[in-house]
């Protein structure tokens, strides 16, 4: 009976050192993973800054384009109307100098 009980001692004995053990590995490893995860969260940070100045470059080059595009339109589209006013000005014109150089005005 005393060596069950020694045995059982023992064990227990055992069982705390393997826990004692496993509560230190464990709080090592969390240690670890959380070293790990402050650099990760860095590196991701990192990227994110990259991949957003990148994104707001090429927003800044398409709204280039897109301007310079729409610039070159309205400036055909308004060279068109002036020739198309200047054309109809050409009788008033030659009227008004008439009218003028005769006194008439």
């Amino acid at each position: 009976m005393h060596e069950i009980l020694k045995s059982i001692s023992e064990a227990e004995a055992k069982a705390a050192e393997i826990k004692a053990q496993a509560l230190e590995k464990a709080s090592l490893i969390a240690g670890a993973a959380e070293e790990r995860s402050v650099e990760i969260a860095g590196l991701c940070e990192a990227e994110c800054k990259a991949y957003r100045e990148k994104a707001v470059r090429e927003a800044e080059l398409e709204a280039q384009k897109r301007y310079e595009n729409e610039i070159t339109v309205k400036r055909a589209e308004a060279s068109r109307y002036a020739e198309e006013k200047l054309k109809n000005t050409d009788g008033t014109v030659n009227e008004i100098v008439r009218r003028v150089t005769r006194g008439g005005c």
